[in-house]
């Protein structure tokens, strides 16, 4: 027999007690909250020796997921190598004591798990845990497969998963595409997609256009007439991001509908359901061009006693997504600025700024350039830009 429930519930709030991510989360909320806790659900996915639950705890009424496993207690420490603080602690199984723990640390059951949460449709032979502190945990399988198993839940449909899902049914290709997700009384537990080993982040990509261009700057003159002629000019790629995100915008009209927006509202046009969380770590460059992901779906975004809809699933001007990537650009250029020495940190942000005017204004040509974008968004260029810079002036002064 599997441990019991209230064994369950006994090892499980101390251990999240100690997590970093769920110390993030509960900060919203009082401390009085952090009484409540209460085993929520439970289910045995493999039982025996090594055994695996997917446990659901509640504090308040925010819930939290859990994978536990169990071994031997003499076997578990070979097994669980450098992840000692996996432990959850001793308990019995019917047939003597187990040590229980993360079961994210134990590559057998974690490589098992993707048959799990693809209801028996996929499998691997090798799994790799990508470590992070948000709330999500990240599994790479085969190179081919990524899993987030997420451990602060929403209620399903989460928008992450929503979205992907209603993107695919309109065609919309620049995204990585859904494979599976694991849901279970009314909580999206864990989200299967595929993975692209060379796909390359769009921030990495902004960062070595940048030290190209200002290893090249030397002498007290900045040379801005060089921002377009860097080896690694990004003008080309960023318009073509501009491109995929019209059609992204597109998509997503398509997919949910439209809004009209009020008649003080900058853009002119229609509200759609945003991305969200727009910025370059959200993109990513393929031998097949740009794909988006991430869709503003981490609940730990936003500000204490927020109650506003989650990002991913928030309707709103187009144009909201385009200045997040347009100051995305700008928080790249100034961390580019910032590593470069003092004797040359004036000019270096000269150029700086004229390379993120440069890729600034070539993202939204190719983003108007889209056919049918003028629907959604009822702005000649100069408007366009000008409503923008004054979306971006807002998030300089908010973050």
């Amino acid at each position: 027999m599997p441990p019991t429930p209230s064994a369950f519930e006994g090892l499980v709030v101390p251990y999240l007690q100690r997590q970093p991510w769920f110390l993030a989360d509960m900060s919203r909320f009082d401390r009085g909250v952090w009484a409540t806790f209460q085993l929520a659900d439970l289910e045995i996915v493999l039982d025996g020796r090594p055994g695996l639950a997917s446990v659901v705890v509640t504090v308040g009424d925010r819930p939290f997921h859990v994978l536990v496993g169990w071994r031997e207690a003499t076997l578990a420490p070979a097994v669980l190598g450098d992840h000692q603080g996996a432990v959850l602690g001793m308990c019995g199984d019917g047939q003597g004591d187990v040590l229980c723990y993360d079961a994210l640390a134990d590559e057998e059951l974690s490589t098992g798990l993707l048959a799990v949460a693809s209801a028996g449709r996929e499998r691997a032979k090798r799994v790799r845990l990508v470590h992070s502190l948000v709330s999500h945990a990240s599994l790479v399988y085969d190179e081919r497969l990524f899993m987030k198993s997420y451990r602060v839940l929403e209620p399903a449909p989460r928008p992450e998963i929503e979205l992907m899902l209603r993107l695919e049914e309109v065609g919309f290709e620049h995204t990585l595409r859904p494979v599976a997700y694991w849901e279970r009384n009314g909580w999206d537990l864990a989200l299967v997609r595929e993975y692209i080993p060379g796909a390359v982040e769009g921030r990495l990509l902004a960062l070595t256009s940048l030290r190209d261009l200002l290893g090249r700057s030397d002498g007290d003159r900045p040379k801005l007439d060089e921002v377009g002629g860097a080896g690694g000019d990004l003008s080309s790629e960023v318009r073509r991001l501009g491109e995929t995100t019209g059609s992204l915008h597109l998509a997503l009209a398509e997919a949910f509908g439209v809004r009209t927006l009020p008649d003080s509202d900058t853009s002119g046009g229609l509200s759609i359901r945003v991305h969200g969380d727009y910025h370059l770590r959200r993109v990513f460059r393929t031998d097949a061009g740009w794909i988006v992901g991430g869709f503003g779906d981490d609940p730990l975004i936003g500000k204490p006693g927020d109650s506003t809809q989650p990002l991913g699933s928030r309707f709103a001007s187009p144009l909201e997504d385009l200045a997040d990537l347009s100051y995305s650009l700008r928080q790249v250029a100034a961390e580019a600025v910032a590593a470069q020495p003092a004797a040359t940190r004036v000019q270096a942000e000269r150029l700086a700024k004229a390379w993120e005017r440069r890729n600034r204004g070539a993202f939204l040509s190719g983003y108007l350039g889209v056919g049918g974008i003028g629907r959604l968004v009822a702005l000649d260029r100069p408007a366009a830009a000008e409503a923008i810079k004054l979306l971006v002036a807002e998030r300089a002064t908010t973050t």
